[in-house]
């Protein structure tokens, strides 16, 4: 059975899919993945402020199925995928349990990515409601705060690393971040690309990584 390679997640994870297998993208919306065969967003029409895609338009691809339907009620049978990718979504959820209960239920393996709670501390944005964390194979969710952890520091850290970004539509950034005048918008702009590589190459701080087999536990922490 042969076996096919493919950046997953916003981490750009390598993970390897067999040929045959059945994936399905949970919370697809502008970024489907190459190698899933249906895809599952509750917001086919993007509204940032209850989905958190900031503003970037849902990707339909023509060759694959797409199903609108809630992540924490999937119209699929038990078992029926044999891969589950959720990338950046679970920070999402309201009803976790729910969420977790259907993964475990129709999937056979998958792989689940957040961002890390460290992450969500340097640039938090107000619509993630949990840190997500990975301890010793547990999958960890704690209440996050509705505003930024740091201050003011978490305000700037955001306004550089999305400059002139359509992630800023409705949030709480500092008025740089909109555009500067030249040659300050140079600086930024290289700040902003240097921010970014530092982020995906420190991935192991930066991102919640989490693959499971057959089924997965978590805990939900108050």
């Amino acid at each position: 059975m042969a076996t096919e390679w493919y950046p997953t997640g916003n981490s750009h994870t390598q993970i390897g899919y067999d040929t045959d297998w059945f994936v399905l993208d949970v919370g697809s919306g502008h970024n489907p993945h190459p190698r899933a065969d249906v895809l599952v967003d509750k917001f086919p029409l993007d509204n940032p402020e209850i989905s958190g895609r900031s503003g970037r338009d849902v990707v339909l691809p023509h060759n694959k199925v797409f199903v609108v339907a809630d992540a924490t009620a999937m119209p699929f049978r038990d078992k029926s995928f044999d891969f589950v990718i959720c990338s950046h979504v679970a920070e999402h959820i309201e009803h976790i349990d729910k969420f977790c209960s259907e993964l475990n239920r129709i999937g056979k393996r998958g792989y689940l990515e957040t961002p890390s709670k460290f992450a969500e501390i340097l640039r938090h944005p107000p619509y993630h409601i949990w840190y997500v964390s990975n301890a010793s194979g547990i999958l960890i969710f704690e209440p996050a705060p509705r505003d930024y952890p740091l201050g003011w520091f978490g305000k700037l850290f955001f306004s550089l690393y999305f400059y002139k970004g359509v992630q800023l539509q409705g949030k709480e950034v500092f008025n740089f971040s909109y555009g500067c005048p030249k040659p300050w918008h140079y600086f930024l702009v290289l700040l902003r690309k240097v921010l970014v590589w530092s982020w995906r190459s420190l991935r192991h701080l930066t991102y919640t990584r989490f693959q499971w087999e057959s089924s997965f536990s978590w805990e939900v922490r108050k």
